[in-house]
C-alpha cells in the first residue's frame, strides 16, 4: 500500500457488505450484484477497470464511488472525455504541454495523468476515441510515463485506471474499429452497469426519491412529494435515457411545480400524458438543426446539446456522423 493512503471505510457496510456504496442507490439484485463488484476493485487500488453500459448509466457516478472508497481516495480523480478528444488536440490533451510548445502556451500544463498521480483517471467514452487516439494511450498505459508536448522528459505517473463506455468493443475489436491490444489493457475488471429498466420499479422509486432530495437540497428547499399518480407514469415508463432521463424528468417537474409541495402528473413532460404507451422517441437532430445551433453566439457545448434535448456525447457522436466541425469543447 502507498505511503500516505488509508483505506476510507465504506459507510453503511462491514467488510464484504455490498452497502457501503450508499451514492448508488436502489436495492434492486442487478444493483446489489454491481456493488460486490465495486467493492472488489476498490479494495484493490492498482486493478484497471472498464465500466460498460448504456449511455446515462451512471458510469462515472459508479468510477468516482470507486476512487472514493479506494485507498487513493485522497488523492485527485481526473476526467479525461474521450467523446471531445480531437486528433489535433490529443497530445496536448493527454500529456499536457512546456511552455512554447506552440503559439499560447505561456506556462507549463500537466496533463491529466500527472494532475492525477496517486489517485484515479477515468477515460470517459473510449469507445470514441480514433485510431490515432488509441495508439497514443495504448503507449501511456503500457509505459506508465507521458512527455509533455514540447518536453523533453517522461515523467512516471501512479494512477489507477478507470475507462467507461456505452460501446460494444468486443464488437469494435472484430470490426476493426478498437485496437484488440488496448481493450486487454483496459479489460482487466470489466464491470457492466445496468439499464434502469431492468432494475424494477422499486429502483425508479428508491432513484426518483434520492433524486429529488439531491436537487431540491441544491436549491436550499425541502423535497417535495411525489403524488401516487405520478410515480406510476414514472415507473411505468421504460427510460431509454436510464438515470440520466429520470434526473433530467424529475428537475423538469421541480421547476414546472414552483413551490408547490407535491409533484402530480400536471408536471410530467408530454411524452407522459393519457395513454398507457409512451409516444415513439424523438429522432436525432439533422445537419440543419446542428449547424444552426453551433451558429449562435456564444455557443457551449453542454447548452447547446440540451437545447437539442441529447446529451454532450450525442452531440459529439452526431457531428463526427454529418462531418460538422465542432468547437472547441467546453462545458
Amino acid at each position: 500500500m502507498r505511503a500516505g493512503f488509508q483505506p476510507r471505510l465504506l459507510r453503511g457496510g462491514s467488510d464484504g457488505d455490498e452497502r457501503g456504496f450508499d451514492e448508488i442507490d436502489g436495492a434492486s439484485a442487478p444493483i446489489r450484484a454491481l456493488r460486490r463488484q465495486m467493492l472488489c476493485v476498490a479494495r484493490d487500488p492498482d486493478v484497471t477497470v472498464l465500466v460498460l453500459g448504456e449511455s446515462g448509466t451512471g458510469k462515472e457516478r459508479v468510477a468516482r464511488a470507486i476512487h472514493r472508497a479506494s485507498p487513493r481516495a485522497r488523492a485527485p480523480f481526473v476526467v479525461v472525455d474521450g467523446a471531445g478528444l480531437s486528433a489535433s488536440l490529443a497530445e496536448d490533451a493527454l500529456y499536457g504541454h512546456v511552455r512554447g510548445a506552440f503559439t499560447g502556451a505561456l506556462q507549463d500544463l500537466p496533463g491529466p495523468f500527472e494532475r492525477a498521480d496517486g489517485g484515479t483517471v477515468l477515460l470517459d467514452e473510449i469507445g470514441d476515441l480514433s485510431p490515432e487516439l488509441q495508439m497514443k494511450l495504448l503507449r501511456a498505459v503500457q509505459a506508465r510515463t507521458v512527455q509533455r508536448l514540447g518536453g523533453r522528459h517522461e515523467a512516471r505517473f501512479d494512477v489507477r485506471i478507470i475507462a467507461s463506455t456505452n460501446v460494444d468493443l468486443a464488437g469494435a475489436v472484430k470490426r476493426g474499429r478498437f485496437r484488440e491490444d488496448l481493450y486487454y489493457r483496459l479489460k482487466v475488471y470489466d464491470i457492466t452497469v445496468p439499464p434502469l429498466r431492468a432494475r424494477g420499479s422499486d429502483d425508479v422509486e428508491a432513484l426518483a426519491h434520492a433524486i429529488l432530495a439531491r436537487l431540491a437540497a441544491a436549491r436550499q428547499r425541502s423535497p417535495p412529494a411525489l403524488s401516487a399518480a405520478a410515480l406510476e407514469r414514472l415507473v411505468r415508463h421504460d427510460w431509454p435515457g436510464n438515470v440520466r432521463e429520470l434526473e433530467n424528468t424529475l428537475e423538469r417537474m421541480l421547476v414546472a411545480a414552483g413551490l408547490e409541495g407535491t409533484l402530480t402528473p400536471g408536471h410530467l413532460p408530454e411524452r407522459f400524458g393519457g395513454g398507457n404507451a409512451d409516444p415513439p422517441r424523438r429522432p436525432p437532430p439533422s445537419a440543419a438543426e446542428l449547424l444552426a445551433a453551433l451558429e449562435r453566439p456564444g455557443v457551449r457545448i453542454a447548452r447547446t446539446a440540451a437545447a437539442l434535448g441529447i446529451s454532450r456525447h450525442q452531440l459529439y457522436r452526431l457531428l463526427k456522423r454529418h462531418g460538422i466541425a465542432r468547437p472547441m469543447p467546453r462545458t
